[in-house]
C-alpha cells in the first residue's frame, strides 16, 4: 500500500466520524421543542396552583391596628395596601370595624370583598346593634325623672333710660356692655357733653352692632341733656374736642370771633363758611351763643 491510498483512507474515514456525529447530536424538531415547552408550562401552572393553594391555607384573620408588613401580607393584603394601612396607623388613624378597611384608596370593593373574612374586626351593623342594645338596657335600669311642675316667668318690661343721664350702675346691666364699655361710654359722654344718637357708639372701641343694638333697647337720647359749648366763652380746647371737630375747626371758629367779636348765633357758622354744612349738622348739638 503506498503512502498516498493511506492518506486517501484516513480522509475517508475522517468524513465518516464527522457525518456520524452529526447524526448522533442532531438537534431536536420544532415540534419536539413545542411538545417540551407545552409541558414546562403546564408544571410551572400546577407549580403555581399549589402554590397558591398553599398560601390561601395558610391565611388567618389579623388585627389591622396591630398587624405588622409580613401580618398584612400573609392575610392577603398586596404590598401596597399593606404600606397604606400602616401609613394610615402612623398618622393616628384607627380601625373600628371591617368596613372601615374599605375606605383605604388601595383596597377596591372586590379587594375588600377578598380580605374581610380575615379582618379581625367586628361588623359595623352588629357592633351599632350591640351599642343599641347596651344603651336600651342602661336606660331601662335608670329610675324614672321626677315630674316637676312647670313655672311660668312674667317677661320683664324694659324701662328705657337717658343715655345723656344714666348711671354706670344701671349700664353694666344692659347685657353686652359690661364694666369696660360702661367706662368708655362715660368717658365719651363727658368728653363731648353727651350723645345726639345711639349710633355714635360706634365709634367708641370695642363697640359692635350687638352692643349698640342691646344700648337701643334700654336706652334712649334726649338731646336737651347735653351739656352745651358756649361759643363766646369756650376755649380753644373745647371746640376741639367735640364729635366732628377737629384743630382747623377749632380755629377758624376762633379766627371768625376775632372778627365779628361775638357770636350771635351759631347758624352763623355755616352761613359764613366757617364750617362746612355736614360737620355743623353734627356741632350743632353741642353749641350755643348764651
Amino acid at each position: 500500500m503506498t503512502k498516498r491510498m493511506m492518506h486517501n483512507i484516513i480522509a475517508v474515514i475522517i468524513i465518516l466520524c464527522v457525518v456520524v456525529f452529526f447524526r448522533l447530536y442532531e438537534p431536536p424538531q420544532k415540534e419536539t421543542n413545542a411538545g417540551v415547552q407545552t409541558d414546562t408550562t403546564t408544571f410551572v401552572q400546577k407549580s403555581d396552583l399549589a402554590q397558591n393553594k398553599i398560601i390561601e391555607q395558610e391565611r388567618y384573620a389579623i388585627d389591622p391596628n396591630t398587624a405588622a408588613l409580613d401580618e398584612l401580607l400573609q392575610a392577603g393584603f398586596t404590598r401596597q395596601q399593606a404600606f397604606t394601612c400602616i401609613k394610615y396607623r402612623k398618622s393616628g388613624g384607627v380601625f373600628r370595624y371591617k368596613d372601615d378597611i374599605s375606605k383605604l384608596y388601595t383596597v377596591s370593593a372586590e379587594d375588600y370583598e377578598n380580605l374581610k373574612a380575615y379582618i379581625d374586626l367586628p361588623a359595623k351593623s352588629a357592633q351599632s346593634a350591640k351599642n343599641v342594645n347596651v344603651a336600651t338596657q342602661k336606660k331601662s335600669n335608670k329610675p324614672e325623672p321626677k315630674s316637676y311642675e312647670k313655672k311660668t316667668y312674667e317677661t320683664k318690661q324694659i324701662v328705657k333710660q337717658d343715655l345723656n343721664t344714666i348711671d354706670s350702675v344701671a349700664l353694666t346691666k344692659i347685657p353686652f356692655i359690661g364694666a369696660f364699655r360702661t367706662q368708655k361710654i362715660l368717658e365719651t359722654r363727658k368728653k363731648w357733653g353727651g350723645f345726639y344718637c345711639i349710633s355714635q357708639l360706634k365709634s367708641l372701641y370695642s363697640f359692635d352692632s350687638t352692643a349698640c343694638a342691646n344700648v337701643e333697647k334700654h336706652c334712649y337720647i334726649n338731646v336737651a341733656n347735653i351739656q352745651r359749648v358756649n361759643l363766646n366763652t369756650c376755649t380753644f380746647k373745647e371746640i376741639q374736642n367735640l364729635p366732628a371737630s377737629s384743630y382747623y375747626i377749632a380755629k377758624n371758629i376762633f379766627d371768625y370771633k376775632k372778627i365779628v367779636g361775638t357770636i350771635q348765633n351759631v347758624t352763623e357758622l355755616v352761613k359764613n363758611n366757617i364750617v362746612e354744612r355736614e360737620k355743623f349738622e353734627v356741632l350743632k348739638y353741642y353749641l350755643r351763643t348764651e
